[in-house]
């Protein structure tokens, strides 16, 4: 389920969910399942009744469910109604926040209750191991590797599931014809990121060494230049954290030139940036390049394990802004930050010729939820993640600061949603 994104950023682009439809694909294209009845319910809005008629109306013998921070409760609710009408469905959740300390929290315990599996890892070859299963009983669930199973309280592991070797051999949703015509399409050339900020989810799990290949990655291209894609969202950590990644896609570019007609929007760590990221952009159709600075204080930035380096920084930022439109990312609430820090950061990130975005932070399964220090005191909100107080914030620091941004953005001619705020650049 993907939601309408705020302030109605995107105007009328559709930016249908990608993660659901890459376990699709999987089982699409096994032909042990040729003969399996599918259907995908996707709304893009949190109707748990429209959701329940669909799934009721289909009578499944297994559900997968792919749930995010913004879908999680409603999902969840899905589940809950379809384990009640149908108790030998197998219901199997995975994706971002499919993760057992989610489950755990109190709006959504006992996971036994409504789930079956949680896949915590890539899904693709572990739910198409699940649908060739000739029963679906835990006990036939236990065999498959690579998930966590509830029971009583605690979390029942099926055994290490090896990140995949071979990326190529994922079935892509935009090349079996998957995806919807003129949606906004999505790219990866790798998986996971080399680096582990507390704060992110990015580096928390095992994930392949491999990427794809510059043919895999044509095939990609060519399917988006067929779909009428107008842009590609890369959904790698950074453009430039993979050196093999990144020499695949400019190969494949080079081959189809499909991204200087289309708009691209990624992610770029700023320290690595090298004349051939800079050339690749000048190049393509950029219309959305993020840079996460996060905060600026040195010693907030250790204590969350993100390197940063300011000298670099500036240097890469001037390197970037000539060649492209850049957007700076700061996060608030931080553990080990404060208000007067966090507002450091914001004048220091403005003082660059792009735009701004505050987030509100979040404590995500996988990072923070999980990685975050005791001594951190970390309260937040259990349905939206939201931090209510920690480390150098108490709540009213928070509702001030949200206050305050709000103010601000307004008075900046920006704009702002529910944990977001924009900040245009300084003229």
């Amino acid at each position: 389920m993907t939601p309408a994104v705020d302030t109605n950023e995107l105007g009328r682009l559709a930016m249908p969910s990608y993660g659901i439809r890459r376990i699709l694909a999987a089982v699409v294209a096994d032909p042990e399942l040729a003969q399996a009845k599918l259907a995908l319910v996707d709304y893009g809005r949190p109707d748990v009744e429209a959701y329940v008629d669909a799934l009721t109306r289909f009578e499944p013998d297994l559900v997968g469910i792919s749930i995010y921070v913004w879908s999680t409760p409603c999902m969840i609710e899905v589940a809950r109604r379809i384990k009640r009408r149908r108790p030998q469905c197998a219901i199997v959740f995975g994706g971002p926040s499919a993760r057992p300390a989610v489950f755990d929290l109190p709006p959504y315990a006992p996971a036994q209750a409504y789930l079956d599996a949680v896949v915590t890892t890539e899904g693709e070859a572990i739910f198409r191991d699940i649908a060739r299963l000739p029963d679906l009983s835990r006990a036939a669930l236990r065999t498959v590797s690579g998930l966590h199973l509830p029971a009583s309280g605690v979390w029942l592991q099926t055994g290490h599931r090896a990140p995949t070797a071979e990326l190529d051999a994922i079935a892509s949703p935009f090349q079996l014809g998957l995806m919807a015509p003129g949606s906004v399409a999505y790219l990866e050339t790798y998986r996971g990121c080399p680096l582990s900020c507390r704060f992110c989810e990015w580096g928390a799990s095992e994930t392949s060494k491999a990427v794809f290949s510059a043919d895999y990655i044509v095939r990609e291209l060519e399917a988006f230049a067929r779909q009428g894609s107008p842009s590609v969202f890369l959904l790698d950590a950074g453009l430039n954290l993979n050196p093999r990644g990144f020499r695949n896609l400019l190969e494949a570019e080079a081959r189809v030139g499909f991204l200087k007609s289309a708009q691209l929007w990624a992610e770029i760590y700023p320290t690595h940036i090298k004349e051939e990221h800079l050339e690749f952009l000048a190049r393509v159709g950029t219309s959305y390049l993020g840079v996460g600075l996060q905060s600026l204080d040195p010693v907030v930035l250790k204590l969350h394990d993100r390197p940063f380096d300011r000298n670099r920084f500036e240097s890469a930022m001037r390197k970037l802004t000539a060649v492209t439109t850049a957007e700076l990312q700061i996060i608030f609430g931080l553990p080990g930050d404060t208000p007067e820090g966090f507002r450091r950061t914001l004048e220091y990130a403005r003082s660059f010729p792009v735009t701004v975005r505050a987030y509100h932070c979040l404590v995500l399964p996988d990072a923070l939820m999980s990685r975050g220090r005791p001594d951190w005191d970390m309260h937040y909100d259990h349905t939206n993640l939201a931090m209510i107080s920690c480390l150098g914030w108490n709540q009213q620091d928070i509702l001030s600061m949200r206050e305050e941004l709000a103010r601000e953005t307004v008075a900046n001619g920006g704009r702002a949603g529910d944990y977001w705020w924009s900040f245009p650049r300084r003229s």
